[in-house]
């Protein structure tokens, strides 16, 4: 299979998606997102199967009759399988849109100039969420299972709600341990396919 990871030094993507393999062999590489980026318009824009042969020093991507050559960026990648946690003691699940639309409802309050991370408070059943700004206070709570404890956790209203946007279920676990730690994505079947960690924004008395 194909396993791709993101990092950017606050959040963390990972996809896993099946693979042909030509000569049944496999290689890793380090590539610049600006030209994954370019990859994934040429995707868009065909059906064909996109072929991917390593250079040395350089990457080929080929779709059809359009071809990318990108170079390969030296040395190793951040060690993602020590940098995700994997034993959060608080595991809740939500229904995926029910949480986005939440998110959303909240995050209105927010903009470019006017900045507050989103207050996420994990009780029994449900998630209280909340953000203040010189726009206004919002306040919105989203129905989940299981009994987060009291928690409450900071985050950047974009980064989860790229997260949300990017997770291909209906129903997702989130797992958390302090206000301080990683939170982790995944689907709430235990499918592995995607798992996104983001790192919480520290909350301030008047968030």
């Amino acid at each position: 299979g194909l396993t791709v990871v993101s990092v950017d030094g606050f959040r963390l993507a990972l996809r896993r998606e099946p693979l042909e393999r030509i000569d049944g062999g496999s290689f890793q590489f380090v590539a610049p997102g600006s030209a994954l980026k370019e990859v994934e318009n040429i995707c868009a824009d065909s059906d064909d199967l996109i072929t991917v042969i390593q250079g040395k020093r350089h990457l080929l991507f080929e779709a059809g009759s359009t071809q990318l050559i990108c170079r390969r960026l030296e040395g190793e990648f951040l060690n993602y399988r020590t940098a995700i946690p994997r034993s959060n003691p608080i595991c809740v699940e939500v229904e995926n849109k029910a949480m986005l639309e939440s998110l959303d409802r909240v995050s209105v309050v927010i903009s470019e100039k006017l900045k507050s991370p989103v207050r996420c408070c994990f009780d029994d059943g449900r998630v209280t969420m909340s953000a203040k700004t010189g726009n206004g206070d919002a306040k919105d709570i989203c129905r989940i299972v299981g009994d987060g404890t009291g928690l409450e956790i900071g985050f950047n209203d974009r980064y989860l709600s790229d997260a949300l946007k990017a997770a291909a279920k209906d129903k997702l676990k989130i797992c958390v341990n302090t206000a301080a730690s990683p939170c982790v994505i995944t689907a709430a079947d235990g499918s592995d396919n995607f798992t996104y960690m983001i790192l919480p924004v520290r909350l301030r008395a008047g968030d």
